[in-house]
């Protein structure tokens, strides 16, 4: 029993009372005693706790307890006939006073006189009857009568209790009542009179407070006697007793185990929302309403709105929400818990919820209630048939997008979109919709857009939309449509100049530049050099592509004709720009730039940072659009583990994108960095996976197509490899995205070239490559040169790997410069020079260790003959063609300090400078200062000319 285990002060001194009652009893004092408590506050419990403690005393106990389900005249009574101790005689003495009771009570007559009791004079023949039957058996030993629920009580049964009550205050008979406070079906006659007997007494029980709470929670739990603990609890039980064991038996349900010193949270389960659906019915039919009502409205609920809406005056309606509150069901007006709320619209009548949330959006509209709020209602009751209803809705979709609700946006526009009878705003709508919807997932936001294509070719698609159809096509890729729909406008609007695809903002999503991009660290470092290949940069008719994006940014900031680079225009939008759906193309434009413009070490973090912006901004569809440009990240790094998992969280996210061509970002890096890590496997399940046929007429799919190819090649599908890449080579040409930094497919065609021994058209398409590239994309540039080596003759080899290996190292994709130094490895094992070869491939293979591509590793170990388990280089003599060299030349340590010599020795086992500088904890330009002074003092140019034999030295030194 709660009143016992808790040992709560009210409860020990409440049934102290009526221990003392129960004595005066036994000496032949009748007692009244009225238990009065919200629901769930102990009231069943305390009868419960007298007719034990009366049962054992001896007692005979009757029990009785009122329902709305039987209202038949003394029903209720009839009850108490059902004791087994009850003697048979005075059963049936019982039985006939309550029948003829019962027939009596159909014809019903005032009592001349004014009797309380307002019965007939036959019916009160029958409560004489009645309590003389009582009376009879208190004189042989004491009664109890304990009747539950007195407000459900039927009348004529009050009227019999009542008359006993009244006329026994010298017998062993002790009655004990018990209902519900503030409760609506009181009878206001019988309380008045129990008021006015002297032997009647009131016990008020109260909700537990906090410290009751917490001795509970110590006791059922064995939680620590927190403060905060039972702070928690209480304030979700309210400190109804009943709802705090249901907290409690859900907690023990889940399987919670205590945390001693640490905040233990009570979990909210079935048992909980039972117990409040049941405290809440319970209160009668007024309270129950007035609950649903407050479920409906939520946070909009004010107690003249809810009189309003549930046609409740004001008294009723603060009778009824004073009951909510005695039971701690409600904190104001409002459910202590949302899952309480939810329980309660739940269990309402559709119908019932439906109208109710109808009449609440008008009455909302009227009294000038919030946008969003009245808006939320009609959304509940799918209801427009009100004039302001379009409009409203279409304002509360903008308010909803500015409190990062993208969901309510969108279902706000939906229900506006399927009132609205106008033509070209339905277009508006449904335009936004799709521009929204990207928020959350950007496959059901292209599956938006299929109408007012369909609209755009049957020339139904007011013009004033088409240009913002076309930024959304191009958005997601969309190229051939896009392309389309800039010729339909074009045709609309012949009186304005022709409009071409640089005009909207997102088209530089896609495109590249051909000039002069930041060249990353280490770049000032080989201004000057020989580059083994033309470096002029190509000169296209055409606009290049990062000017396009520069231009972009330069209208997003209004500021025309900048000479600001591509790469410091992009820093400085994304610098100033939150996140929002205004921000959000030319964000994503910025950090393209910045990873198609070589840099995605700078890309890196700032999409990193945007993936958990949109996380806590509820946009999954944006994060899963940063999470597949941080898939093509990895791979641009060399990162093959990290990509693939990148592109993992961009698939996951989006539900139902197989038919989306958004899939082909994600799946092409998966493909990619599963096919260079060697698991072939991997990779053709997911080329196994659906794509649409629109695919193949958006961007993603050049990247789905190359990589596709990349796969084709490294099964030793050569053809069909070279297939793939010339198809994706003549789209971008197509589509005028003919970029080596998007789409390097001459290079990969060359790679197939290679495989089928064309080592002339192999050479025409890298060198082609390079000039489109001019002075660009290092990674472009160190993967052309390497594959221009390997197509041309072996004398240049050696020069043109030295310098990929540069280039690479400068863009930051280990997996490129892993493949470079491993040719420039054989090649100088093919000349003679073992040691620095056996250096050089010992470093590739590490580095593709690290990036994950075990095929490489494989590759490397088995053409070098480096130990499969200690894969370190094995040093051998340094010889040449005149013999064995010297290990230190007799000059060498006269030439070079210590820093130097230790600083040139890395360099010649292939690590980069910034390697160096923190293998060496010194900075990146003190490495640089280093070498510089080291080629100088060697009278060499570069570090492909160091001796191997500064390692020698190194040893020495250490």
């Amino acid at each position: 029993m709660v009143f016992s285990s808790t040992r709560a002060r009210q409860f020990d001194a409440q049934f102290e009372r009526l221990r003392r009652t129960f004595s005066r009893c036994l000496s032949g004092e009748a007692g009244i005693v009225l238990v009065e408590g919200a629901v769930g506050c102990g009231k069943t419990h305390t009868l419960e706790a007298v007719t034990a403690h009366a049962a054992k005393a001896g007692a005979l106990v009757l029990k009785a307890y009122g329902t709305s389900a039987d209202r038949a005249p003394l029903g209720t009574l009839r009850q108490l006939l059902d004791s087994p101790r009850l003697p048979k005689a005075t059963a049936d003495h019982l039985r006939k006073a309550l029948d003829q009771g019962a027939l009596d009570a159909s014809q019903p007559r005032e009592i001349p006189g004014g009797d309380p009791v307002g019965v007939t004079p036959p019916h009160i023949q029958a409560a004489r009857e009645f309590r003389a039957a009582l009376y009879e058996l208190a004189s042989r030993e004491p009664v109890v009568i304990c009747v539950d629920e007195l407000q459900l009580v039927d009348a004529e049964s009050l009227q019999y209790l009542l008359y006993l009550a009244t006329r026994s205050r010298s017998a062993k008979l002790l009655m004990v009542f018990a209902q519900a406070t503030d409760s609506d079906q009181k009878d206001a006659v019988f309380n008045t009179e129990l008021l006015r007997q002297p032997n009647f007494q009131r016990l008020r029980l109260e909700r537990l407070s906090w410290e009751e709470t917490a001795h509970l929670l110590t006791t059922r739990l064995g939680l620590p006697d927190s403060a905060d603990v039972a702070y928690t609890w209480y304030e979700v039980s309210g400190g109804n007793p009943l709802l705090l064991r249901a907290v409690i038996d859900d907690y023990r349900t889940a399987g919670a185990p205590p945390r001693h010193g640490r905040a233990v949270e009570p979990v909210v389960g079935d048992m909980f929302v039972q117990a409040v659906l049941t405290c809440v019915y319970r209160s009668g039919h007024t309270v129950s309403r007035l609950a649903e009502g407050i479920a409906v409205l939520g946070a909009s609920a004010s107690p003249e709105l809810l009189g309003r809406l549930l046609r409740i005056g004001p008294a009723g309606t603060r009778r009824g929400v004073a009951a909510l509150d005695a039971a701690g069901l409600v904190d104001g007006l409002a459910f202590r818990h949302p899952y309480v709320e939810a329980a309660v619209l739940e269990d309402m009548d559709p119908e019932v919820r439906l109208d109710m949330n109808r009449r609440a959006a008008v009455l909302l509209h009227q009294g000038g209630g919030g946008t969003l709020a009245v808006a939320r209602h009609l959304l509940a009751a799918q209801a427009t048939d009100e004039p302001w209803a379009v409009p409203l809705l279409r304002d509360a979709a903008q308010q909803a997008l500015a409190e990062d609700d993208a969901k309510l946006a969108v279902a706000c526009l939906e229900l506006a979109y399927g009132a609205c009878r106008d033509e070209e705003l339905r277009a508006g709508i449904r335009i936004g919709t799709a521009g929204i919807m990207w928020r959350l997932n950007p496959s059901a936001s292209e599956r938006m857009l299929e109408e007012p294509l369909a609209a755009l070719c049957a020339d139904r698609l007011p013009a004033a939309h088409i240009g913002r159809l076309i930024e959304l096509l191009l958005a997601h890729g969309r190229i051939e449509e896009a392309r389309g729909a800039i010729g339909r406008l074009n045709a609309v609007m012949s009186n304005a100049g022709p409009t071409s695809m640089a005009q909207f903002r997102m088209t530089a999503r896609w495109a590249q530049d051909s000039g002069a991009p930041d060249r990353g660290p280490g770049a000032a470092a080989r201004q000057g050099e020989d580059g083994g290949a033309s470096r002029t940069p190509h000169r296209s008719r055409r606009p290049s592509s990062l000017s396009t994006i520069t231009a972009a940014f330069n209208g997003f900031f209004g500021r025309g004709g900048s000479e600001e680079s591509p790469v410091a225009a992009a820093e400085k939008v994304l610098e100033v720009s939150p996140l929002t759906d205004a921000t959000f193309e030319p964000i994503v434009n910025s950090v393209n730039a910045l990873v198609y413009a070589g840099r995605p070490d700078k890309a890196a973090p700032w999409c990193d940072s945007l993936m958990e912006e949109a996380e806590r901004r509820r946009a999954p569809g944006w994060r899963a659009i940063f999470a597949s440009i941080r898939a093509e990240i990895g791979l641009r790094q060399g990162n093959l583990v990290e990509s693939a998992a990148y592109a993992t969280i961009a698939l996951d996210i989006v539900p139902g994108s197989d038919g989306s061509v958004f899939i082909g970002g994600p799946l092409a890096s998966q493909i990619l960095a599963y096919t260079a890590m060697g698991k072939y496997d991997a990779a053709a399940r997911q080329l196994s996976r659906p794509v649409p046929e629109a695919l193949f007429k958006s961007i993603y799919g050049l990247g789905y197509t190359r990589a596709r190819g990349r796969y084709y090649l490294a099964t030793n599908r050569i053809n069909a490899a070279l297939g793939e890449f010339l198809m994706a080579g003549r789209l971008a040409q197509l589509w005028e995205l003919d970029q080596p930094a998007l789409l390097p497919w001459r290079s990969d065609a060359a790679e197939a070239w290679l495989e089928l021994g064309d080592r002339e058209k192999a050479a025409n398409l890298v060198s082609e490559q390079l000039a489109r590239n001019g002075a660009g994309d290092s990674r472009v540039r160190g993967v052309s040169l390497r594959l221009l080596a390997a197509a041309g003759d072996i004398e240049n080899r050696s020069r043109l790997l030295g310098q990929a290996v540069e280039e690479l190292q400068c863009s930051g994709d280990r997996l490129e410069l892993a493949r470079a130094l491993d040719d420039l490895g054989r090649t100088l094992r093919g000349s003679g020079e073992l040691g620095r070869a056996d250096a050089i491939t010992g470093r590739a293979w590490r580095m593709a260790k690290e990036c994950g591509a075990e095929e490489l590793c494989d590759r490397i170990r088995l053409d070098s003959g480096l130990e499969a388990r200690d894969p370190r280089p094995v040093v051998r003599p340094v010889s040449g063609p005149l013999g064995p060299k010297p290990a230190v030349p007799p000059t060498l340590g006269t030439k070079l300090s210590e820093s130097e010599a230790r600083v040139a020795a890395l360099a010649v086992d292939g690590y980069t400078n910034r390697e160096i500088a923190a293998s060496l904890f010194i900075t990146i330009s003190t490495v640089e200062q280093h070498l510089t002074r080291v080629y100088r003092k060697l009278n060499i140019r570069s570090r492909q000319q160091l001796p191997t034999a500064l390692r020698a030295q190194v040893d020495e030194i250490a």
